[in-house]
């Protein structure tokens, strides 16, 4: 009987290593998958109304901006006319 309860331990002992090996590898996945999401470029956004308390932006380019409104709390540079 005893020898029954090893084997049975020894088979769940094995099913636990595979399970955790399993998790590993889908954590792992999924460590993969955040930094790629990570470099993901966006090429179009389309936001109709949004609300922001607090937005900081390394680096900005733009082509074209259309505006009603605009207030600046610090610097502002605009480029020459001649820049285009």
């Amino acid at each position: 009987m005893s020898e029954e309860r090893g084997k049975q331990s020894l088979s769940l002992l094995g099913a636990a290593m595979i399970v955790a090996a399993i998790g590993a590898v889908a954590m792992g996945s999924v460590a993969i998958g955040a930094m790629a999401i990570s470099r993901l470029a966006i090429k179009g956004l389309a936001v109709k109304k949004a609300k922001l308390s607090s937005l900081e932006i390394g680096e900005l380019t733009v082509r074209q901006l259309h505006a009603g409104d605009v207030t600046v709390s610090g610097s502002l540079k605009l480029p020459e006319a001649g820049s285009r």
